[in-house]
């Protein structure tokens, strides 16, 4: 069996890597990304926008986490001929590299505040607007923001009041740190080009059938009967070294065909507690130590999590084996891990011979949501929404899930000394 130290080591050397580099690229200039595109008649001007990024909590005030970004705007109208409307698209630069993990086709939304001519217009996110990024800690594509007003004047004199951008459930607001003022803007004459297409995900919700837990297959076999009890965990998330508390329900069955066979076991587990302001999507591994009859063992499962923003995290069931003599076994769990391989996000956990009873050994298989032929499990529960890539989709955000799981919440950016008006 792993030790406990083993663990923790295989988890934290890649978050190591993975903090070091955020530490550079939100400190460094070269986080703020590239600029925008710029075609002949554009309107293109860098101005510095003093930022705050919002991080909802499930209790408590959010996390606000401030910087600077100097952006660049880049920014075309088009009227077309005899008409007074104008459509205007702003193309910004990319934000700050703040997220330790990778972004893939993530749903935003947003809007520009400015006022053209000195008339107030919204610019607005199209609907359907996805963001993706390089990497952990890559800088993050801004979607273009589009809108149209009236106007027969040959120049705007252009200025910004308000920036937002909104990714899952965490916002991104900015000023100007001083005038705001982008220039003067020509429209051109012409058709203005057509919205992106916007071809929304399917949005079905459906819910797994319900699989007979250990405990109620075993209840139902004639001579086999789970052990069943609270796990009073100690957790340390592998990036932080305070740690927290779980105490689950914990149920162990196991059955063998012949006296001489090994005893084949399968745990359940509730919940893990929903504290991710976000989505989060990609597979989980997860391990639970126990001694049965006296010996030591290691129950295991793999499940693709689909949890929305605050939702618990369902913990698949897990299976394995012991051989050992017996029919009456008594129980006890020391040990638990879950690990999210994509992201290097992880926890140890540790409850000292927590005694969940005596587990009645049956003659009969024990269901459970785990797939014999793939040695992996789905968790049970709904089916959410995605965007992009479907069912490749890896892990949605869980630098969110693992910072506020210890309401750390304020490492999402490495704070920058605002600057004074």
């Amino acid at each position: 069996m792993a030790t406990q130290q083993g663990r923790l080591a295989r988890l934290r050397h890649p978050l190591a890597a993975i903090l070091g580099v955020a530490g550079i690229l939100v400190g460094s200039i070269a986080a703020f990304g590239v600029p925008a595109t710029a075609a002949a008649g554009d309107l293109v001007q860098t101005i510095s926008l003093d930022c705050e990024t919002t991080v909802p909590r499930p209790s408590g005030p959010p996390s606000v986490n401030p910087f600077v970004w100097p952006a660049q705007f880049t920014l075309s109208a088009t009227r077309p001929a005899g008409s007074t409307t104008v459509t205007v698209i702003a193309k910004v630069s990319d934000m700050p590299g703040i997220s330790p993990a990778q972004m893939f086709d993530y749903r935003a939304s947003g809007e520009l505040m400015l006022t053209f001519g000195g008339a107030t217009t919204r610019l607005a996110v199209p609907a359907g607007a996805t963001v993706s990024n390089g990497g952990s800690n890559e800088p993050v594509p801004v979607p273009d923001f589009r809108g149209t007003l009236t106007s027969s004047a040959s120049s705007l004199d252009t200025v910004l009041t308000s920036f937002k951008l909104v990714i899952l459930a965490i916002t991104t607001e900015c000023t100007p740190t001083s005038s705001g003022a982008l220039g003067s803007l020509v429209p051109v004459e012409g058709t203005p080009p057509p919205l992106p297409s916007d071809e929304p995900t399917a949005t079905t919700t459906t819910s797994a059938t319900a699989t007979p837990t250990p405990a109620e297959t075993a209840a139902g076999s004639t001579s086999g009967k789970p052990a069943k009890g609270t796990a009073d965990f100690t957790c340390k998330l592998n990036i932080n070294p305070d740690p927290f508390v779980w105490k689950p329900t914990v149920s162990v069955a196991g059955y063998r065909k012949k006296a001489s066979d090994p005893v084949s076991l399968v745990a359940t587990m509730t919940d893990l507690p929903g504290k991710a302001p976000v989505p989060i999507a990609g597979s989980m591994d997860f391990t639970l130590d126990l001694k049965v009859g006296g010996k030591a063992t290691t129950l295991k499962s793999t499940g693709n999590v689909d949890a929305a923003p605050f939702a618990d995290v369902p913990v698949t069931d897990l299976t394995g084996e012991v051989d050992v003599d017996g029919d009456e076994l008594a129980v006890t769990v020391s040990g638990f891990t879950f690990d999210f391989p994509s992201a290097a996000v992880g926890a140890e956990c540790e409850a000292p011979s927590t005694a969940l009873g005596k587990m009645k050994v049956g003659s009969e298989p024990i269901e459970s949501d785990t797939d014999p032929s793939s040695g992996s499990t789905t968790a049970t529960g709904s089916t959410l929404p995605k965007t992009g890539g479907g069912d490749s989709m890896p892990v949605v955000a869980l630098w969110a899930l693992a910072l506020t799981l210890l309401g750390a919440a304020g490492l999402l950016c490495v704070p920058r000394t605002r600057r004074q008006h």
